[in-house]
């Protein structure tokens, strides 16, 4: 068993604690004045400027080491939003090598790519590319396959050429059929619907036509994978 009980327990408390906070009332701020979810997805389908794609890039944390263009990934995330079709393990991989940049080291850029499309795009079936994600995952497959590759519990999904997103995109797919199956994570899942559409995240999580049942699931699938990864970090498997 991959957790304890009272592991399971917390994790999911947290997520569902999590979902909640970032998917507030867009008016509201999160962690020191960052806007929350609802802000990106009430933003993105109407016309994004340069200080906004700022915004959001500092937001999620994706400034560290790059400059962007920020002009240029506002157009990205308009061009992102208005696509006929989207094929994450085909689009996401795309755009992360799309996004432009201003200086810095060019590379895939799956976490920033990833979460414009979260965000743009909250009908599809899209997945967070996350370091920490990511460990959760890999661990969900070493206990799925009878604890066999060991040696890939630390790494990305992906080798010395670049991230393989549809490999991440795939392993959390997989996650969410399992989580689906479990009582713990139905419960958590159709409380956050049911408050969302009673208006705790504002008019934009209140809208199924917008913001559908499984962009809910997905955002705490997301959540408890990220708290899983960090107490993967912090402890021996």
């Amino acid at each position: 068993m991959p957790f304890s009980p009272d592991d399971r327990r917390k994790l999911l408390m947290k997520a569902e604690q999590d979902v909640r906070r970032w998917c507030c009332p867009r008016e509201q701020r999160v962690d020191r004045g960052r806007p929350p979810d609802t802000h990106w997805l009430w933003l993105f389908p109407g016309q994004v400027g340069e200080q906004d794609a700022r915004l959001f890039l500092s937001t999620f944390l994706l400034t560290k080491f790059v400059v962007w263009d920020r002009a240029g990934v506002a157009a990205a995330i308009m061009a992102t939003y208005a696509a006929e079709t989207f094929d994450p393990c085909v689009d996401i991989p795309r755009l992360a090598g799309e996004l432009p940049i201003l200086r810095g080291q060019r590379r895939q850029y799956s976490s920033a790519a990833s979460k414009i499309a979260t965000f743009a795009r909250p009908r599809d079936e899209i997945y967070i590319w996350d370091r920490l994600a990511s460990k959760a995952a890999r661990h969900r497959d070493w206990v799925r396959n009878d604890r066999v590759g060991t040696k890939h519990l630390a790494k990305l999904y992906g080798d010395a050429v670049g991230h393989d997103y549809p490999a991440f995109w795939r392993a959390c797919a997989q996650a969410r059929r399992e989580e689906c199956e479990k009582p713990d994570f139905q419960q958590a899942r159709d409380r956050l619907i049911a408050d969302f559409r009673q208006g705790i995240g504002g008019a934009v999580m209140a809208d199924p036509d917008r913001i559908p049942d499984h962009f809910i699931e997905r955002r705490l699938l997301d959540k408890l994978m990220f708290w899983e990864g960090t107490l993967l970090e912090n402890r021996l498997i």
